[in-house]
C-alpha cells in the first residue's frame, strides 16, 4: 500500500480544510452575495475568489467561477499524489470526469452552445487535458468533435464510433449511454487485472454508481407508464434493459421488473430487497409531498455520499481515502453553490439550510 502513503497524507490535510456543518450553516446566514464573497475570502476558497473577481463582475457569476476553479485545482492534484498501481486506480476514479466532459461537449454541439458556456461546464481533471478539450470545443459540429477524438487515438472515442456504426444518425442520449457503458466496462476490466488490494473497494464503489444510474432510469419509467409505452415503440420490441448500464448489485431482472410497474410505490416495493430500500423509501416519502421525481435522486445521492465518506475510516491506507475525499469535496462545492443560489433567490437562511446535504 506504499503507493498511497504520500497521497493519502495530502488528502487528509485537504479534508481538514473542508467546512464543518456549523460553518456551512453560518455561510447560509450571509443574506447577500457580497457578504458571502467576503466570508469566502476568509476561508481556503480565498485564492479562487480572488481569481474569479478578476474575471467576472462579481455576484453569482463570481462564486460559480470560484467554485469551479477550486474544484478543478483540488481534483487535479489527486492524480499527481499517487504512483504505481495506486495511481492507476485513482485514474479510474477520475475517468468519470472524462465521460462527463465528452457528454457536455456532445450536448453543447447538438444545441450550438457558445464555447464560453461549454468551458464553464467542463472539469478537466481526468486524462483528457485542457488542450484536448479546447480542440473538441473548437470542432464545428458534433460529428467533427467525435472525429477529433478518433484522430487523437483516444480510447473514449471507441464507444462513440461503435454506436455511430451500429445506429447511423444516433442521437446524443444514445451516445451518452454508450459512454457510460464503456466507462463501467473498462473500469471493471482494469480492476480484474489489478493486483492492488483496493480493487475490491473501488469495485464496490462502481457497483454503487451503476445501481444508482439504473435505479433512476427505472423509477422514471415507473412514474410515467405513457413514456414507457413510447419507449417500446422506439425500441421496436426491445426491453428497458437496453437503456441500462451493466448492473451493479441489483440484478437486471429486478430493475426491469421495477421499471415495468405502473406506480412508484409498486416499483419501490419490488426494490425493497436491495441495499437501497432505505433511501428509496425516503425518496418516496418526499415525493408524496412534492411530486418531484428528483426527490429520489437526492435520497440516493445522500446514501452514496455517506457510503463513500465512511471509506476514509474503513480503508485509511488505501483507495478509500481518495474515494471519500472526492465525495466530500464535491458535496461541499454543491452545498456552496446552493447557498449562493438560495441567497440570490431571496430565500431565508432557514430555507437554505433545510436543503443542505451535511455529513456529520
Amino acid at each position: 500500500m506504499s503507493g498511497y502513503d504520500y497521497g493519502n497524507a495530502r488528502l487528509r490535510v485537504m479534508k481538514s480544510r473542508l467546512f464543518a456543518p456549523p460553518e456551512l450553516a453560518s455561510l447560509a446566514e450571509a443574506r447577500t452575495l457580497q457578504n458571502l464573497i467576503a466570508a469566502l475570502t476568509r476561508t481556503p476558497y480565498r485564492k479562487a475568489i480572488d481569481s474569479a473577481l478578476a474575471r467576472t463582475a462579481g455576484g453569482l457569476e463570481c462564486i460559480a467561477e470560484a467554485l469551479h476553479l477550486d474544484l478543478v485545482e483540488n481534483l487535479s492534484q489527486m492524480r499527481q499524489f499517487y504512483e504505481g498501481q495506486a495511481r492507476e486506480l485513482v485514474l479510474i476514479i477520475l475517468r468519470q470526469y472524462d465521460v462527463h466532459n465528452v457528454k457536455v461537449i456532445l450536448r453543447a454541439k447538438s444545441r450550438f452552445a457558445s464555447p464560453i458556456d461549454i468551458s464553464r461546464a467542463l472539469l478537466p481533471v481526468g486524462e483528457l487535458s485542457q488542450g484536448v478539450l479546447d480542440e473538441l470545443i473548437r470542432a464545428p459540429d458534433l460529428r467533427a468533435a467525435i472525429d477529433t477524438l478518433v484522430t487523437m487515438r483516444l480510447s473514449i472515442a471507441q464507444p462513440l464510433l461503435r454506436v455511430r456504426a451500429e445506429h447511423p444518425g444516433a442521437d446524443v442520449p444514445e451516445m451518452e449511454l454508450a459512454l457510460d457503458r464503456w466507462h463501467f466496462h473498462e473500469a471493471r476490466q482494469s480492476l480484474k487485472a489489478s493486483r492492488d488490494g483496493g480493487a475490491a473497494i473501488l469495485s464496490g464503489a462502481l457497483n454503487l454508481e451503476a445501481d444508482i444510474a439504473n435505479l433512476l432510469i427505472v423509477l422514471r419509467f415507473a412514474s410515467d407508464p405513457a413514456e414507457r409505452q413510447m419507449l417500446r415503440l422506439t425500441l421496436a420490441g426491445g426491453s428497458l434493459a437496453d437503456l441500462l448500464v451493466e448492473p451493479g448489485t441489483v440484478p437486471m431482472e429486478t430493475l426491469v421488473q421495477a421499471g415495468e410497474q405502473s406506480t412508484l410505490e409498486a416499483a419501490v416495493e419490488i426494490l425493497a430487497s436491495t441495499p437501497y430500500q432505505a433511501p428509496l423509501n425516503a425518496g418516496l416519502l418526499r415525493y408524496r409531498r412534492s411530486e418531484r421525481l428528483s426527490e429520489f435522486e437526492r435520497a440516493l445521492a445522500a446514501y452514496k455520499l455517506r457510503w463513500m465518506a465512511v471509506l476514509i475510516g474503513r480503508d485509511p491506507l488505501g483507495i478509500g481515502v481518495p474515494l471519500g475525499y472526492l465525495a466530500l469535496k464535491t458535496n461541499e462545492v454543491a452545498n456552496l453553490r446552493w447557498i449562493a443560489q438560495g441567497i440570490d433567490m431571496g430565500l431565508t437562511p432557514d430555507a437554505i439550510k433545510a436543503d443542505l446535504e451535511l455529513v456529520q
